[in-house]
């Protein structure tokens, strides 16, 4: 049975078995932990609202969370390997993606039709990480703020201006 123990033999030979066996086991253990941390970590990621998605030298996609895959349109399993920027022909997305690196985020539309914001962070040899996320709420709850505060000074000028009128008047 070659899954079972190795045989209890003596001497040098099965000394050599039994150590062989336990170090093989202790490999097997630390593969196994390790895996359950890859596990672990890539829940953390599909948990996150911010898309992540990892691109080789060449700018194809080694992998794709769901959620940057439901940001940029794409289906995570089947657009493996394939160049992210014919996949996302978002104008604003193609011309960040060959400028090269930048500390700066891009926004576009989304498929969609929401909003969304993507950085490109360069790692290791060549490779490129890219955070998505929906900004769609946060530019529209900037849009209602700027309009509130235009109005409010619009509001409060109105007023001013009449009393500025009166002040002038009754100056003369």
């Amino acid at each position: 049975d070659a899954e079972g123990p190795a045989p209890g033999d003596v001497g040098v030979w099965g000394e050599i078995a039994h150590l062989t066996e336990k170090v093989l086991l202790r490999r097997e253990q630390r593969i196994e932990q390790e895996q359950q941390r890859l596990t672990r970590f890539l829940a953390a990621v599909e948990a996150s609202p911010i898309g992540v998605m990892l691109l080789d030298a060449n700018h194809q996609i080694s992998w794709c969370s769901r959620v940057a895959a439901d940001h940029l349109g794409l289906d995570p399993k089947r657009d493996i390997a394939q160049p992210v920027t014919n996949l996302v022909r978002m104008p604003a997305f193609v011309e960040h993606m060959s400028a090269g690196p930048s500390e700066q985020a891009v926004s576009f539309p989304g498929p969609n039709g929401n909003r969304l914001s993507a950085l490109v962070q360069p790692y290791g040899d060549g490779l490129q990480l890219v955070l998505t996320q929906d900004i769609t709420e946060r530019e529209r709850a900037e849009t209602m703020r700027r309009n509130f505060v235009a109005n409010v000074s619009h509001e409060i000028r109105t007023p001013l201006t009449v009393l500025a009128g009166f002040v002038e008047t009754m100056s003369e």
